[in-house]
């Protein structure tokens, strides 16, 4: 029952993470087929098009991302990547592979390290994502020249893990804990691309 500590990727990552339970979400589409996730965020040209690993997805599972944009340039480019680092940790999931180079491409340090401790116990546990997930609420601060912070709100009541095996769906109940507040520091690389180095989630702290 990963799931229920579905903020897992977020919580993994900050370095404080749950082990999976069983209701939680994150982005997907098309169940077994290995295509690009291309989430639709910025008003600006997205200029790492090129160079993005990509994603795999799962019919069973839906990531939406609500008022996920901005008009300034450089906030744009930090919510699309922010974006994208929560569909690769998805994208490990639904390959069991805790070490697919998404994971490195979007996280780095702390991150990467507890994103690919939660993916391993999904892979451990044999459990992947069904559901959906709604990310909303997103603000980003800049804090400095190529530093920023990412924050926003998951709702995670209708998001669950799944038997890989069997596809079986492991429920919980839904509570306060379900809404998620996730905040998470970004630098951006050499590459230009806004990587995640740091990230932590604290449940209830967020509205439906």
């Amino acid at each position: 029952m990963l799931l229920a500590s579905a903020s897992f990727v977020l919580t993994a990552c900050g370095g404080g993470g749950d082990s999976p339970k069983g209701a939680g979400k994150i982005p997907g589409a098309d169940q077994g087929k290995k295509q690009s996730a291309s989430p639709s965020a910025s008003t600006t040209a997205d200029s790492n098009a090129k160079n993005r690993p990509k994603l795999k997805t799962d019919a069973d599972f839906k990531a939406n991302f609500e008022a996920w944009t901005s008009k300034d340039r450089t906030k744009s480019e930090v919510l699309l990547d922010g974006k994208y680092q929560v569909l690769a940790v998805n994208s490990a999931i639904f390959k069991q592979d805790a070490k697919t180079p998404e994971l490195s491409f979007y996280n780095s340090g702390p991150a990467l390290e507890s994103a690919r401790d939660w993916v391993g116990k999904f892979k451990k546990a044999k459990q992947s994502l069904v559901g959906d997930i709604r990310y909303y609420k997103p603000r980003v601060e800049l804090l400095a020249k190529n530093y920023a912070s990412l924050i926003y709100c998951a709702d995670e009541s209708k998001g669950f893990s799944k038997e890989v095996e069997t596809g079986k769906k492991i429920t919980t109940p839904v509570t306060e804990k379900s809404y998620v507040k996730y905040v998470t520091g970004m630098k951006k690389s050499g590459s230009g691309v806004w990587v995640t180095n740091s990230l932590t989630s604290k449940r209830g702290e967020c509205k439906p």
